[in-house]
Parts: structure tokens; sequence; C-alpha cells
């Protein structure tokens, strides 16, 4: 987690109540007018009042020394947690590089309410309209109490609060006020229930603190705990895609798809109520797509018009080559649908979809950037559009399923003519690329820096691309490199080979540190790798089946499935290699 303080912070307080520096007990009282106590023990001392409508009265024989002093003490104290965050970051860099790394987690039932196994199906990290790229959130600093969605077989959603236990075990209870219903609670929930001579404990300032008022002697690590859970599916269809994402007026939404129906929904949580309700089905949409989802995204566009406010939108796209932008602020408002694929052009099924979405970036963005959709096929084609070119084309048709316009890029990316093993398997965008665009500007063009592009193959081979963009006066062409399998990358490694299968799911720890990714596959394993010199930094293996999603959550935590009815929460921030390695004994 990222430690930050800053001046700003503490000139900010004048709304609040009360202000808590982060590395003392001191508490700052403000009334309107910013009050500042000294941090010393000596009492006399007195508190430094500033108002912006008169001079400041500082009272004593300390009048001409106080400001300098108190500027001093800011600045070493920001200088210290400068220090703090810098010797955080290099922990984190030595631990991702060496393979360093602890390991907790939390279990659900393996049975459903109706008696049929369950396992966990996906995991989703939160989104955020406030994030800068919304497809990256960890690399926002983010609460202690940090959460996940998780998705199962039996088509359930439940949202889970990290806790610091090495293993919370989740166990299925009666509600008695409702029969129909359950609670979800951790093992130790139940042994209090079933054992309520014994002092409870909770958790208190001190530590843990007991109903009689006793301190307990030894901190104990926080357990898991389930925040909220509902039934998304009616016919307890498996969740293979799912979206946990905050709006810019603080809703938090969860969008799912499941089963081969091609529908979708989107549930608006009331986190003011129970864990068992305050679910609302804001929307179903079952009409834009036909086949099974392969892809969902939630991410924000910006307006380019002052009056306007940014949206939250959320893409999707259907193994039947049909893909789609919906207004997350509208219910779920269809913005515009397109067939990108159809069996004319002879790419097969859509496999997998990412987008490139720069205009959400925070600075560094060229003001010709255009957010791109990419779409994985069966025949080992990458095929790409630009998203404003779409939703022109799909705002002037009468139909707006009808068949897209002209693919900005369209290459093969994995397998041969002889289509052994060719599928696009996976996809990811990865950031900024390294080349420049150094060709000579002319009226109606501009340079911008390439993209990076990550695609894993159904042979189990991942392939790194620079995607370049020329903007023209006949739209936006995109190139790719390298073109050819004789041509190499200057800067970047292009092949990365070491899974035994298809690669399932390719994610980044940060966008702000493209020279690591990460891979999981139908071998069950992740490989971590160097993206500069093609290195596998180290494997962590040990999962009973693939895995299927890698949720980055903060830059310390990867949080994955692939254990049954386990999720395991992978924490790189440990302090030395004694607590290094995968040794579950779940």
């Amino acid at each position: 987690m990222m430690l930050m303080f800053s001046l700003a912070a503490v000139l900010s307080t004048a709304s609040s109540d009360a202000f808590v520096t982060p590395y003392s007990r001191r508490i700052i009282h403000t009334t309107g007018d910013v009050t500042i106590t000294s941090s010393g023990s000596d009492d006399n001392n007195e508190p430094v009042f500033y108002d912006d409508f008169g001079d400041a009265d500082f009272g004593g024989s300390s009048t001409s020394s106080m400001p300098s002093q108190l500027m001093s003490n800011l600045s070493s104290r920001m200088s210290d947690t400068k220090n703090l965050e810098a010797t955080y970051d290099a922990k984190l860099a030595r631990n991702w590089r060496r393979g360093n790394w602890g390991v907790r987690g939390f279990g659900l039932e393996k049975t459903s309410a109706s008696g049929k196994q369950a396992i966990v199906s996906v995991v989703a990290a939160p989104t955020s309209s406030a994030s800068v790229d919304i497809s990256l959130p960890q690399d926002k600093a983010l609460g202690e109490d940090r959460k996940v969605a998780v998705g199962r077989s039996d088509g359930s959603i439940f949202i889970i609060q990290l806790g610091s236990e090495y293993l919370t075990s989740f166990v299925s209870v009666s509600n008695p006020d409702e029969p129909a219903t359950s609670q979800w609670m951790d093992a130790a929930d139940v042994e209090d229930r079933s054992n309520n001579d014994r002092p409870k404990t909770k958790f208190g300032d001190g530590g843990l603190v007991s109903d009689d008022g006793t301190a307990s002697q030894q901190q104990q690590p926080q357990p898991f705990q389930v925040i909220h859970q509902f039934q998304a599916t009616e016919k307890e269809e498996p969740i293979h895609n799912l979206v946990y994402h905050d709006t810019i007026e603080g809703i938090q939404l969860i969008c799912t798809a499941a089963g081969e129906s091609g529908a979708i929904k989107i549930w608006s949580l009331d986190t003011s109520e129970s864990r068992s309700h305050g679910e609302e089905l804001v929307a179903a949409l079952v009409d834009v797509h036909s086949s099974k989802i392969v892809s969902l995204k939630a991410m924000v566009i910006p307006s380019h018009h002052a009056a306007s406010d940014e949206r939250n939108v959320l893409f999707s796209a259907s193994a039947d080559g049909t893909v789609a932008l919906h207004d997350l602020d509208k219910k779920g408002e269809l913005i515009f649908s397109c067939q990108c694929i159809d069996k004319v052009k002879n790419f097969g099924q859509v496999t997998c979809a990412d987008v490139s979405n720069p205009t959400a970036w925070d600075g560094g963005c060229d003001e010709n950037d255009r957010d791109v959709i990419f779409l994985g096929t069966s025949s080992g084609y990458v095929v790409g559009y630009v998203a404003e070119e779409l939703m022109t084309a799909a705002a002037s048709s009468e139909n707006s399923n009808e068949v897209c316009p002209v693919p900005s890029i369209q290459f093969r990316a994995h397998g041969n003519d002889s289509g052994a093993g060719e599928a696009v398997t996976a996809i990811r965008c990865g950031g900024h690329g390294t080349i420049p665009n150094t060709a000579a500007p002319t009226v109606g063009t501009s340079r911008m820096t390439s993209k990076i592009l990550l695609t894993g193959g159904e042979d189990g081979a991942v392939k790194q691309w620079e995607i370049l963009a020329q903007q023209s006066t006949f739209g936006v062409r995109l190139e790719h490199w390298p073109r050819m399998s004789s041509q190499r990358m200057k800067r970047r490694h292009h092949l990365f080979k070491g899974h035994h299968g298809a690669v399932t799911s390719i994610s980044q720890q940060s966008k702000y540190d493209s020279s690591k990714f990460l891979t999981s596959g139908n071998d069950g394993s992740i490989r971590v790798w160097s993206a500069t010199n093609g290195e596998e930094l180290f494997t962590m293996d040990g999962f009973t089946s693939f895995v299927s999603s890698l949720a980055c959550l903060g830059r310390d935590l990867l949080v994955t499935d692939g254990s049954g009815q386990y999720v395991c929460v992978h924490d790189f921030s440990i302090d030395d290699d004694l607590e290094a390695g995968y040794d579950l004994d779940w």
C-alpha cells in the first residue's frame, strides 16, 4: 500500500472534524480555521491558529520562530514519508523480481444450495472511475479494507473483504428469519454461535479484546469477511466473466455473464444493507449478443466537451463476433453494437478481447490517441477497430448490429497455415510502448508513441507486439511490429515460451511498470516474465486446476482462482525470504 502524506492534506482539514497524522497519535481539531498542534510533549506548546481573514497570532516569545519550525517539521516528515515509500517500492520490486511472496486465502463450501459441486470460477479486483487507468486499479493506493469479487460455478457472487489470516473457511448457515435463504460466515463465527458460554473476542485499538474487558496478550490476524452475497443466475450456470466497479457517483456495480446465452446482468449493491440482501438487478441485456460472452470490461470514457461529464461504460464481446458498449450511468443502455467478425471474413469465432483505453490515462496521452478494441480469434488472427470509428458507423446505420467497417488492423498472431493450435486464447493491452512515430509530420497527421499488445496462444506461446498508430485525413491506421518472424524488437522481447497448453489469462502488476507481466495457463501454472529480455522470472504452481483469472489488488497482492473452492491471495510485501514459497496445506 502506498504511504502518502502532503502539505495539501493538512491544509484541507478545515472541512473535517479531526485529522490524524499517519505517524503520530496526535489529533488536529478544527472548527473552520486550521488548527495545528505540536507533536512534542512540551505542555507549553500552544495550538497555532491560521485565519484566512486575519493575521496569525502565534502568542508567547516564539512568534518569529514558529512558522519556520512548523515548516521544518513538515518538511522532515514529508522527507521521511518519501523515504518510506521508496523503501517499500524497492522491497516490492525485489520480491517480484526474485519470486518472494507469502500466501493466504479463504475457502467456500464445496457444494451449492442445491447440493451440486461448486468451485470458484472467476475473481475480479474492483475498478473505480477515480482510477487513472481503469484497467489497472492496482496503480492507486487502496484502503486497508480491500475487497475482491468472486464468482462460482453455481452462479453465486460473493464480495469478500480481505484479511490477514492464513486461512478463513466459510460455511453456510441457515437463516432462521428467512428459511429459504442462508448466510455465509467463517468457522470461528459458527463456533461462537454453538459455544455461547466462552468469552467472545473482538478487535479494539490495542488488538484483540474479550467481552469481559481483558486484553489479549497476542495480536491475532484479521479473518476474511463476507461483505455481500447473492445468486446471479436462476439455473446455477457458472459465472465466467465478472466486473466489480465503483461509478463516478460512488455506486457499486456488479456485471456478470454466465452460460452460453450471451446475456449480461448488471447489479447494484446497497452496502448499507445486510450481506444477504441489498442487491438490485438494474438491467438484463439479452438482445445484444447471441453466444457466450468472452470479455467484459468497465472503463471510463472522458468527455471532449467541457459541459459533459465522464461516462462509466461497459465493454462486451461475444463469440458470435459482436462487440458492444453499454452506458452504466443509464442502466446499461446500449451505446452501440456491431458485428465485427462474420463468416465472410473467415476469422473464425472471437475467443478473447480487450480495449486499449489511453484516453483515460492521466498525462502522457497524445491528443490524437484513440481507444482501440482488439479481438483475438480462433483462426489465430488479431483484429483491431478504433472505437470512435465503430460508434460513428453504428450511428449512421439503420441497423446497429450490421457488419462493421474494415478493421484498422488485422494480422496473424499465432498458429500457421496448417491450423494446428492456432487460436488466440488470451489478449491484453499493455500500455505505452517504446517506439516513437518518427514519420515527418504533414498536414492532417500527428506523431504518436506505440502501444503494447500481449497475446497468448492455444499452443502455450505468449507474444509481445508494438502497435503503431498513424493519424491521417482518412482516419487512424494501425500497424504491428514485428511484422515478420525474422524481425526483432529493439527494446522488448517478442516470443515467450514456457506454458504447456493454452494461455488462459494475461495481466500486469502496474501500468507504470511495463518491465514484467504475468500469464496463466491450462497447465495450472502462473508465470512471471521479463518483458525486456524474455526471461521467465519465476513460476507459481500448486494449483488444482487451470487459473482462469489474475486479479492484481494493489501492487502487492495477486488474487487467483484455480484451487477448487479456495481463493489464493499472494502477498509480495513480505519482509524476508523465510516467508517465501507456495506451500499450501489446505
